[in-house]
């Protein structure tokens, strides 16, 4: 697969307004779904990775992402955030959405990921994976808590064994151009061709992604303004 310039945006839990976030913070209503993801299917991003942030919150997200099935776009669309058991048929019904995207199903509930893989095949299953890196260390974004983690050898082998690419998000540089902070790789027990990095992603950054071979970025906020362009990074 060729190397993928994709846009992350952030969705409110009733599904009908989209959220900007810096240093992983949500602060900034954006405006209305519908227009939002028209603007990046009009950019021509290479897919969606659109997340219902529900930090610490364990309530189930179909009614929200259902609403979507109304928008029109030829963008392929990922979706994440509150994926339970008891919405994945609704979520899964018919092909619209391309990926699911997991974060806490990660640490405790491999089975909503399992069916999901039965229902949409291994290709659709996409981890999400904010992190930060403090002492030397990494950690990591563990939603339903709300917090971040130290990682395991464990949760290496579960994200292998479960999904079929990640996207790697820079929780200190998102929402601004500051920059993806690589050093991550240092400790990444995945295949670098699988992995999208996002998070204050610049044209650098971008540059450096294509010649370590990952599958693509997810571009944050950058991507709203009308100042940037995608056809110039490609």
């Amino acid at each position: 697969m060729s190397f993928r310039i994709g846009a992350t945006i952030l969705l409110n839990c009733n599904g009908e307004n989209t959220l900007q976030s810096y240093n992983f913070q949500t602060r900034r209503v954006l405006g209305g779904v519908k227009n939002t993801l028209s603007f990046l299917d009009k950019y021509e991003v290479d897919e969606i990775h659109l997340i219902i942030p529900s930090k610490g919150i364990n309530a189930s997200s179909f009614k929200a992402l259902n609403k979507l099935r109304d928008i029109s776009i030829s963008t392929p669309l990922s979706v994440g955030g509150g994926i339970n058991i008891k919405g994945l048929s609704e979520i899964t019904k018919d092909p619209f959405f391309e990926r699911l995207i997991f974060n806490s199903a990660l640490f405790d509930d491999h089975e909503v990921i399992k069916q999901a893989t039965l229902k949409m095949g291994h290709q659709a299953i996409v981890a999400y994976v904010p992190f930060i890196l403090k002492n030397n260390k990494l950690k990591v974004y563990y939603s339903k808590i709300n917090k971040f983690i130290d990682t395991s050898n464990r949760f290496w082998e579960d994200l292998n064994l479960l999904c079929n690419e990640v996207i790697l998000l820079d929780a200190n540089a998102e929402g601004n151009k500051k920059g993806f902070n690589f050093n991550v790789f240092e400790f990444l027990k995945f295949p670098t061709e699988r992995v999208l990095i996002s998070g204050g992603i610049k044209k650098l950054d971008i540059s450096k992604a294509k010649e370590m071979k990952l599958a693509g970025v997810s571009i944050d906020n950058a991507t709203l303004h009308s100042e940037f362009s995608i056809k110039g990074l490609r």
